[in-house]
């Protein structure tokens, strides 16, 4: 499990992290997202003992990182390409890796075979393919097999195969009881994988919860697009139902009135239904609406 609790960090007159308090429990993958310089990386580098926090604590497994016995069994890290050794093969690499967590020698041709690095494996990884060093990253942050995973990014530059198997590890880790803090800009990518969310928004935790129950708030909208939409309009002011006139062509967008609801009520007035659909806003779009929202107010907790 990771702790954080009140951290804060300042940078000269930069406020980076403000009072910031959120656990990644076990046995779940915590989504980490939020915008460029929302404080993401630092975090991690607190939580990776890379950087000091100016207060507050950032624990793993109740400890600091960097006291835990054999860092590489507690926690696998992956903090991005510029912590790769380039002059390093990824065989060399993996072999100092499980060297330092104490794994057995066969455990470096059992990483290189997982990650679909074997034939690259005397390689210097200076010379490896974007995707190729996200995978070298990947296999040594997994090298101790950790109770613990921290990566940040580790989608960038993986082929399609390669994000389908990523989603596939990161799944075993929590189903095995293991903590998974994942951060991505790719919040779609989010949506398929991550089983809880903590948004951050100019070093503010502005939201933090288990994703159903985002979803949960997250009320679905029906978007239909009929004969008259004028006509149909004046229907739902009739009734008094919260609706949004949408861009040309494509229709409405109601509120608090199901699809099947929606669709009766045209056919009841005569008006025939070109379009009809029941859609949930995307997580980029409950984080856009979450940060606005917030603006400095505390935390939400789901």
């Amino acid at each position: 499990m990771i702790q954080i609790r009140n951290l804060i960090k300042v940078y000269g007159d930069k406020m980076v992290l403000s009072n910031i308090s959120f656990d990644a429990p076990d046995g779940h993958i915590t989504g980490f997202v939020g915008p460029n310089g929302a404080g993401k990386s630092t975090t991690m580098r607190m939580v990776a003992c890379l950087e000091n926090p100016d207060r507050g604590t950032a624990l793993v497994d109740r400890m600091p990182y960097s006291e835990a016995e054999n860092p590489g069994r507690v926690m696998g890290v992956y903090l991005g390409q510029g912590y790769l050794p380039l002059h390093m093969t990824g065989s060399e690499y993996l072999t100092y890796v499980c060297r330092l967590a104490g794994m057995e020698a066969g455990r470096v041709n059992e990483l290189l075979e997982m990650v679909e690095l074997t034939d690259a494996a005397n390689r210097k990884i200076k010379s490896y393919s974007l995707g190729m060093k996200q995978r070298a990253g990947i296999a040594a942050a997994l090298a101790g097999d950790p109770t613990t995973l921290m990566l940040d990014e580790p989608v960038n530059g993986l082929d399609p195969m390669g994000v389908q198997w990523l989603r596939g590890v990161l799944r075993d880790q929590a189903k095995a009881g293991k903590a998974v803090l994942l951060s991505s800009h790719l919040l779609s990518e989010l949506e398929l994988v991550a089983d809880r969310v903590v948004m951050l928004d100019h070093g503010h935790v502005v939201s933090e919860g288990a994703m159903v129950a985002l979803e949960r708030g997250n009320e679905p909208h029906v978007i239909i697009r009929t004969s008259d939409d004028g006509a149909f309009t004046q229907l739902l002011r009739d009734k008094e139902i919260e609706f949004q006139i949408l861009d040309e062509g494509e229709g409405l967008s109601i509120k608090d009135m199901p699809a099947r609801e929606a669709g009766r009520l045209a056919f009841e007035n005569g008006l025939l239904v070109d379009h009809l659909e029941e859609k949930r806003s995307s997580l980029e779009e409950v984080f856009m609406a979450t940060a606005t929202a917030s603006d400095g107010k505390e935390t939400s907790h789901a």
